[in-house]
């Protein structure tokens, strides 16, 4: 068992920075393979939580971790980050922003090809930032991007970008591998395709998807970067259940598996057939409490609802104490964010003060993990004298009826990215169809405009964590516990180079034979 060489800690959380980003391939973790070079060749078989809602950026959605690690390989975004958090050409190999901070000109990657032999250009980028920003279109990526107006072609390697604003999140947003920031093939997406047949310009070619089973890529032969790859195919497979995940993986049958099921971490922590990779993260858990239906449109019952609730005890009987506690999403540090810490007493006096019973709903994913969470709430509201029904949905019912304003309570995250604050801005926007808790309020908007505006980035994070205090103290929504990620692999598996947004890039990776 390899640990403490691929292990990062976070006292402050400032090293989430370094850690969501992707990474030079660490030696100590490779081990001697690598030395002698990476092994040519073989089937990388990963173990996946959820199936894929599809690859098209409008009918897609979004991205989870286990769309990310397939789009991957399919799919690029325009830049990359290093640990230092210095941004490095990809399918950019240049950016310039003007003297206002209102625009910025890209320098594409010249001799770039999908996988269908079409020329990559600034038109396919162009078309794609556009057609997110076309409201028509009701992109779940739009909200995150607004400050941008318009991408214009200036010739078939140059795309410029027009800003509402100066726009400290810019860089970062190029750099991130959602649905908004990888470039998908226009034609493909024009005819209705790329949805369930994806094509990119990534190191790996779609080949096959067995819907709730498996998805199959091989190697692009003709990829721009093509040394750097090293297997001819990854076979992603669809485990749902966190259980038959580790012991597909304990029993040989897959490589390499995602989990934040505590037993299974602590389980290969002792396992000396099993290699483990831990990283930190940006983002956390997050409950969503709708303040426009009530009672939670009363921040008297928000506010005994986050008293009742006790994150240190979710992690502990959740996570297994895997995952640090935090107080707000952001990957640097705050002062005091106003997190209201679990107070049983507080929370009856409120509920007590309300004057009315509280009968509160609360959505949850059939998952174990859904499960388990919404039965740690049920038990601690109903101390604190709530009542709180618990309704399992599958994980796309319940991002439809969150959308929809059809539920009360509902799981969510903060996805770990380079920069938290398109994610604050939309959740808090009042006009933001990312508003999802539709909590409202003039004070709140100025605060999120302000800091999306800021043209410093100490500016900018110093109203991040004015925003996550505004967020406690409202109660609208309860960030949990940060992210740490663990990759469990086959001791033959070399290469780890870490996690930009929880996913690992799996397809760089190689096999030793021996």
């Amino acid at each position: 068992m390899i640990y403490g060489d691929g292990v990062f800690t976070r006292p402050d959380r400032r090293a989430a920075l370094l850690l969501a980003a992707v990474t030079a391939a660490v030696a100590a973790f490779a081990g001697p393979a690598l030395a002698a070079g990476p092994v040519k060749g073989g089937t990388l078989t990963v173990g996946l939580e959820t199936d894929v809602r599809g690859f098209d950026t409008v009918k897609g959605g979004v991205y989870g971790i286990s769309g990310r690690t397939v789009a991957g390989a399919l799919e690029e975004p325009l830049l990359l980050v290093t640990p230092e958090r210095t941004f490095v050409p990809h399918l950019a190999t240049s950016w310039e922003n003007s003297d206002d901070g209102k625009q910025w000109t890209l320098k594409l990657r010249r001799g770039v090809k999908y996988h269908d032999g079409s020329d990559f250009d600034a038109g396919d980028v162009a078309n794609h930032y556009n057609r997110i920003l076309d409201p028509k279109n009701k992109s779940r990526s739009r909200s995150f991007i607004t400050a941008i107006k318009g991408a214009t072609v200036v010739d078939p390697h140059t795309v410029r970008f027009d800003l509402k604003h100066p726009w400290q999140a810019f860089l970062p947003t190029m750099a991130g591998r959602d649905m908004c920031c990888v470039i998908e093939s226009a034609e493909q997406t024009a005819a209705g395709k790329q949805n369930r047949s994806p094509i990119g310009t990534g190191p790996f070619i779609f080949q096959e998807w067995r819907g709730g089973d498996r998805i199959i890529v091989t190697k692009n032969p003709n990829y721009w970067d093509k040394d750097k790859i090293h297997l001819d195919k990854i076979v992603y497979r669809i485990l749902p259940d966190p259980q038959t995940r580790y012991q597909t993986l304990k029993a040989g049958d897959v490589d390499l598996v995602w989990t934040d099921r505590g037993s299974s971490i602590l389980a290969a922590q002792k396992d000396k057939g099993i290699k483990v990779y831990a990283q930190d993260g940006a983002g956390s858990g997050l409950l969503l409490l709708n303040a426009s239906k009530p009672p939670l449109d009363s921040q008297i019952v928000r506010q005994a609802v986050r008293h009742a609730m006790n994150q240190k005890a979710v992690n502990k009987i959740l996570w297994k104490d895997t995952r640090p506690f935090a107080q707000h999403p952001l990957p640097h540090k705050c002062g005091d964010v106003k997190y209201p810490n679990h107070d049983m007493a507080k929370a009856r006096e409120l509920v007590k003060q309300f004057g009315k019973p509280i009968k509160l709903e609360m959505i949850h994913t059939t998952t174990p993990r859904g499960k388990e969470l919404g039965e740690i709430y049920q038990q601690l509201l109903k101390k604190a004298g709530m009542e709180l029904k618990l309704l399992p949905v599958d994980q796309n019912i319940l991002v439809k009826r969150v959308f929809t304003n059809k539920y009360m309570i509902s799981g969510w995250r903060i996805a770990d990215a380079l920069d938290i604050g398109p994610q604050l801005f939309g959740l808090s926007f009042s006009k933001s169809p990312y508003n999802i808790t539709r909590f409202k309020e003039p004070a709140l908007d100025k605060l999120s405009l302000g800091m999306r505006t800021a043209k410093t980035m100490e500016l900018r994070q110093k109203l991040q964590c004015d925003l996550a205090a505004y967020i406690n103290n409202a109660s609208n929504m309860a960030f949990g516990s940060a992210n740490r990620y663990y990759i469990l692999m086959q001791p033959n598996v070399q290469g780890m180079r870490g996690f930009t947004m929880g996913t690992a890039y799996v397809w760089y990776l190689w096999k030793d034979k021996g």
